[in-house]
């Protein structure tokens, strides 16, 4: 009886092999919490040792830190949808339905990566939280471009696009909390919350108030 020849062991390139160490630390913050995931952990489950992760990776801040630059790149990504629409002047509850459709659809696909995402640990070293600012601040920004369209450049841009902002990430944390509820809901309030507030505040701003 012949002798089945030995497997021979594929080796992953840096870039699968840093994605999905990315893919299991999401996996694990998410289930465990940052402060009970190790380094050790990630490679367990990666099969791989703990020097392969530090390879691609300087630290457990740093893997967090990725996660959340990856997540926030495919959010921006999608934004521009809802900016072709007002390109092609479409109104603010038009665009805000498709922003949010965009948003919860994200949500809905993977919410490991939203809670990890918008659940920043406390733990996490000062210079890697002020990162993660960074990050949302630019995100903040894609969306004051936005709303700008709208205001025609007021002064309440920035403003207005943090409270888009927060609008989404309660409105998405009520909502894994809530499963029952549909997304249809979800979006429509969020689209109602931020169409009601941004025409009574554009109201009182060019009348003066």
């Amino acid at each position: 009886m012949d002798t089945p020849a030995p497997q021979r062991r594929t080796r992953m390139s840096r870039e699968a092999r840093a994605a999905q160490l990315l893919d299991i630390a999401e996996h694990l913050f998410a289930t465990r919490g940052f402060e009970n995931t190790s380094i050790e952990d990630i490679a367990r489950e990666a099969g791989v040792t703990r020097p392969i992760v530090y390879s691609h990776y300087q630290s457990k801040d740093a893997i967090f830190l990725e996660c959340a630059r990856r997540a926030r790149a495919e959010l921006e990504y999608r934004v521009r949808e809802p900016e072709v629409l007002i390109e092609a002047g479409a109104s603010i509850e038009v665009v805000m339905q498709r922003a949010g459709e965009i948003f919860f659809d994200l949500l809905e696909r993977d919410p490991r990566r939203w809670m990890v995402l918008f659940n920043p640990s406390t733990a996490l070293a000062p210079e890697f939280t002020e990162q993660l600012g960074e990050l949302r601040k630019h995100t903040i920004e894609r969306i004051a471009e936005m709303v700008a369209h709208f205001s025609g450049g007021d002064a309440i841009d920035t403003p207005f696009a943090y409270a888009i902002s927060g609008v989404g990430e309660q409105l998405g944390r009520w909502w894994l909390a809530n499963p029952d509820i549909s997304k249809a809901h979800v979006v429509a309030l969020y689209r109602d919350f931020i169409t009601g507030g941004l025409a009574t505040r554009l109201g009182a701003e060019r009348s003066g108030k």
